[in-house]
């Protein structure tokens, strides 16, 4: 950074007063030096005239006016300065002259130097001279006793000599004097230059530090040296510099902290000012409304704008819009925060998003101020506080257990009213005179009561999954055992509807850890299913294969079963895992119709085994469910 302004009225400050301090005193030497120089001529010119007088004392009379007038004239040529010496009588003739003929001359009793010689034994003037062609110098002395009382003196011998001679004499001493004064005037501007740069610099590092502090730069201290009032300014800059760095630290960190916490609540937060405007949204709520963009783009843009600008729902804006005439004094008067639930469209055509909206007044502390000084003692007027919570999941769970208690009951009492159907037509029968009748109604009522203790089974074991206290805890299992027990307990259906039994286990998958509870449970379903919807002479597949560790999942070992039965429409897979949920073609005979809870058993089997299932199916050709069922690293067990 140059020099700045504070620099130049310093420098020029100091310049001009020491250029004035320098001026006067070289006028005042000089003056004086003029002064004492001509003091000092004019002490020459009487000692030249004194010594004149003594040499003329004898012969200052008309009798010797004219060797009197040769010896001057003789003296006046032979003097290096020209000098003019006249002898005047005291009528005021003039006896002799070193320059002009006496006999030209008029009377000189009327000139002051004359006249004050003659009255006090000498005189002097400074007037213009016609014969030494300009301004002159007058001394005169007295000839004779002119201090005695009752003598009156002869006459009186006058030197003069030509200003100019005597500016020449002062003109030397005045040159050196204002040269010397130049040179001072030179010091005194360098003098100047250092002290302006040394006075400045501190005030300049202060001027800089004080911009930075006000652009938020706290990075630079002030370094003043001495205990001045300066170094005190930089010292206290700087504290205060340390203070504001620890103010901004914290605001930062508490700044920080709230975005953290904001970013990470589940519930969105939307703060609406007394005006109208968004003045906080936190990334949920932007996910939970479907706002376009990144969250944090669409936090800066929205920040700011009206309510009716950024919200899309009509309920929602109502909640976030100021109630009019509620104030801040309202507040805790008993009234109720609206709590409302809104449905959202999804964007993939997928069930509508539930949000649980719920929306309160909020004092804002810098609406507060701005009010107050606006309107005095009247009571603030209230933000609004809006919190969203996604009730998706929590409206499905609702939903799929309301479905599973109406399913359940429904397929309950389909087998209930067949039995009781035919318990009472047997109570009306003669079974001596309709032994068939009862034979068929007493095959209903078994095979009815065999669905109930499926349904009753498959009920308990699903309610054991999903409510288990505790984990289930894996143990090593024998592959070729647990196929074996597989096959031993489904082949009697398997022979009866002559499918084909293949599996397919590597020898290094002899053993695998796992819960052998819930594997049994998921094989044991999926094989049913594979043989209730395979026709007969179909073939079932079982595989045994190792997925290796990846840096997304642990190593797996993973259980495909595939059948060739009737498979499932491409519309219908995502809902087959849901409970008492069958496909169309289940439903086409008695034979081939299940419980609806085998593929949620399966599911929930293999999730707390903390596996997943995947399934693939098409209609016609069969299909394939593949379970994966995380093991240990190697080498441990």
């Amino acid at each position: 950074m140059g020099p700045g302004r504070l620099f130049w009225k310093l420098f020029l400050g100091n310049v001009l007063l020491m250029a004035l301090v320098v001026v006067t005193c070289v006028w005042f030497i000089s003056r004086e030096v003029e002064h004492g120089q001509d003091r000092e001529l004019t002490r020459t010119l009487q000692v030249q005239a004194a010594a004149l007088r003594a040499m003329f004392d004898d012969r200052f009379d008309r009798q010797h006016a004219d060797q009197l007038d040769q010896l001057l004239k003789r003296i006046g040529h032979e003097q290096k300065e020209r000098i003019r010496i006249t002898l005047i009588l005291a009528d005021g003739s003039v006896l002799a002259d070193s320059e002009a003929d006496p006999e030209s001359m008029g009377s000189h009793a009327g000139r002051k130097e004359v006249s004050e010689a003659m009255h006090a034994g000498w005189g002097k003037d400074v007037r213009l001279s016609q014969t030494l062609d300009g301004m002159a110098k007058y001394v005169a002395v007295a000839v004779g006793a002119a201090d005695s009382p009752g003598h009156k003196p002869k006459g009186v011998v006058r030197v003069a000599m030509p200003i100019r001679t005597i500016r020449d004499q002062v003109g030397s001493m005045q040159r050196l004097i204002w040269g010397s004064g130049l040179l001072a005037l030179v010091a005194v501007t360098i003098l100047a230059l250092g002290l302006a740069q040394l006075w400045s610099r501190p005030i300049r590092r202060i001027t800089l530090a004080a911009r930075g502090l006000s652009r938020g730069d706290l990075s630079a201290s002030v370094r003043v040296g001495g205990s001045d009032e300066l170094a005190t300014l930089a010292q206290s800059l700087n504290e205060m510099r340390m203070r504001l760095a620890g103010q901004l630290a914290t605001i930062d960190r508490q700044r920080r902290t709230l975005e953290s916490l904001l970013a990470q609540l589940h519930e969105g937060v939307i703060v609406a000012g007394p005006d109208g405007r968004i003045l906080l949204i936190n990334p949920a709520a932007a996910r939970m409304l479907g706002l376009p963009s990144e969250p944090a783009e669409t936090i800066a843009r929205l920040h700011g704008h009206a309510v009716e600008e950024c919200i899309p729902r009509h309920e929602l804006q109502q909640m976030l819009l100021p109630r009019p005439g509620r104030s801040a004094s309202r507040q805790g008067s008993g009234e109720a925060d609206t709590l409302r639930e809104v449905r959202l469209p999804s964007e993939h055509n997928g069930p509508d998003r539930a949000l649980l909206a719920r929306a309160s007044d909020i004092i804002l502390p810098s609406f507060r101020q701005e009010e107050e000084r606006e309107e005095g003692s009247r009571p603030p007027r209230p933000g609004r506080l809006l919190v969203l919570t996604d009730v998706t999941e929590l409206t499905r769970v609702i939903q799929v257990k309301a479905d599973f208690a109406a399913n359940a009951s429904h397929e309950l009492r389909t087998p209930l009213s067949a039995i009781r159907a035919a318990v009472e037509t047997l109570q009306g029968t003669d079974l001596a005179q309709a032994p068939q009748q009862g034979r068929s109604l007493i095959e209903m009522i078994d095979r009815h009561s065999r669905r109930l203790e499926l349904l009753v089974t498959d009920l308990l074991e699903l309610s054991r999954l999903e409510s288990a206290p505790a984990p289930f805890k894996p143990a090593e299992i024998r592959t070729g055992d647990l196929f074996s027990e597989l096959y031993q307990r489904h082949a009697e259906a398997l022979t009866a509807k002559t499918l084909h039994w293949n599996v397919n286990v590597p020898a290094h998958l002899d053993r695998m850890i796992a819960n052998p509870h819930l594997v049994r449970i998921a094989l044991n379903n999926l094989v049913d299913n594979a043989i209730k919807f395979t026709d007969p002479g179909g073939r079932i597949d079982i595989t045994c294969d190792e997925a290796p560790a990846t840096a997304d999942r642990p190593r797996a070992v993973l259980i495909t079963v595939a059948d060739t039965g009737c498979g499932i429409p491409l519309d219908e897979q995502d809902r087959v895992f849901e409970r008492f949920y069958q496909v169309e073609r289940a439903r086409s005979g008695s034979t081939a119709r299940g419980t609806g809870l085998g593929l949620s058993i399966v599911r929930h089997a293999v999730a707390a085994m903390k596996g997943t299932v995947e399934l693939h199916s098409e209609p016609g050709k069969g299909t394939t469910v593949r379970i994966a069922i995380p093991q240990p690293p190697a080498g441990t067990s």
